[in-house]
């Protein structure tokens, strides 16, 4: 690997995270009348505890610390690193025998009831149909779960603003990288090798997703990369999405030439692509009513508008995939506002209909009450500004 791609390395306190997070989520349990969260999803827990736990467990009441339930032979370094782990003695998604159904509810209300918020209501993620059944035939009030999760996640803590600006120097050497080794001859796979080295290399946890599309797979945007040979003069398209620190998620697409001169077309399309990305970020101010930031969403010239529409104009990130709120113009605006400290991915592909070619460009920022802070500074192709 080239040495002017070096590992970033982010440094952040693991107690203060997790009491953080803690007191976002119990905040939002209080606003919406939730006693206890009983959560199976992996990011979830991994949020709660900032450690991955293979199909763990945790109970979140309203007051009070975390429940962790984990596997057995997980249970000791899960201790080392959270303290209050218990081996599981609540199902995850098993299917049991029908003599062995009906222990579940009784457990939960045992739980609820040790955190003193028995018969209060619970809020739940992902759970088997019969193990939710027999919660309702229990008398036990359910809600969805998610709600208060993807609004307490939205926010990011102090020490997750740190894990992402380090996640931005990850990414500006990975689309920096990408960007160096486009030439005719390499295929898409090609590229995306390079991408997923070059990311494990600067630090990054894993792949969550990577698309490298080539001049006509750019328009519409093809989800997969191919074998297709990059041809003298094609537009490079890449769209990325990286674990990285603490398990949160990056979200940046970038388009380059592989030429060192473009077209009037090229550099035209690229332009607009651009300022339409430039002037969407500047929306995106604290206090801010999604209504209100839908409704000032920059001018999509008409031939680009269709394909444009297919995507938001913003949409949270974190340690799950596309997340809370999003920004989407085809959608029913949502009844809430910007909130400072949310981190955004804001996007746009610009590509006619029948067109040869697309031009997709996708930013990280943090929200604050002024322009917001860009986390990434995606490159910009000289050839295509020129």
């Amino acid at each position: 690997m080239d040495q002017q791609y070096k590992r970033v390395t982010v440094q952040w306190d693991h107690e203060r995270l997790k009491r953080d997070r803690l007191a976002q989520l119990q905040a939002e349990m209080q606003r919406m009348n939730i006693g206890g969260l009983y959560l199976t999803e992996g990011h979830h827990t991994r949020y709660l505890l900032d450690a991955q736990v293979p199909v763990g467990k945790v109970f979140v009441p309203v007051e009070g610390e975390v429940d962790a339930f984990v596997r057995g032979r997980d249970i000791g370094y899960i201790r080392k690193q959270h303290g209050a782990a218990r081996e599981a003695d609540l199902p995850p998604t098993e299917v049991r025998e029908a003599h062995g159904m009906k222990g579940f509810a009784n457990e939960v209300r045992d739980l609820m009831n040790r955190h003193g918020v028995g018969g209060e209501r619970l809020g739940v993620d992902i759970l088997r149909p019969e193990l939710l059944l027999e919660l309702f035939e229990a008398g036990v009030p359910v809600v969805p779960g998610e709600i208060p999760c993807e609004r307490a996640t939205s926010v990011k803590t102090q020490d997750e603003l740190a894990m992402y600006r380090g996640i931005g120097e990850q990414y500006r050497q990975t689309l920096g990288a990408f960007r160096d080794a486009i030439k005719p001859g390499l295929t898409e796979l090609d590229l995306a090798a390079v991408v997923t080295a070059t990311w494990a290399y600067v630090g990054g946890e894993d792949v969550a997703q990577l698309n490298v599309c080539t001049q006509e797979n750019t328009n519409p945007w093809r989800r997969w990369s191919t074998e297709r040979v990059i041809q003298p003069g094609d537009i490079v398209g890449i769209d990325f999405h990286g674990r990285g620190f603490g398990g949160l998620r990056g979200d940046c697409s970038d388009t380059f030439l592989a030429a060192d001169e473009a077209t009037p077309e090229q550099r035209a399309q690229y332009r607009q692509a651009y300022e339409y990305l430039q002037a969407a970020i500047k929306e995106l101010r604290a206090g801010r009513t999604i209504r209100d930031v839908l409704a000032s969403q920059p001018p999509i010239p008409d031939q680009y508008r269709e394909q444009q529409l297919n995507y938001n104009m913003a949409h949270g990130v974190g340690i799950n995939h596309s997340g809370y709120p999003h920004v989407d113009p085809r959608r029913k605006p949502i009844d809430d506002v910007l909130i400072a400290d949310q981190v955004l991915a804001v996007e746009c592909h610009f590509g006619a209909d029948g067109g040869p070619f697309g031009v997709k460009l996708e930013e990280l920022v943090r929200v604050t009450d002024s322009e917001p802070e860009i986390i990434v500074g995606i490159p910009v192709d000289k050839a295509l500004m020129a």
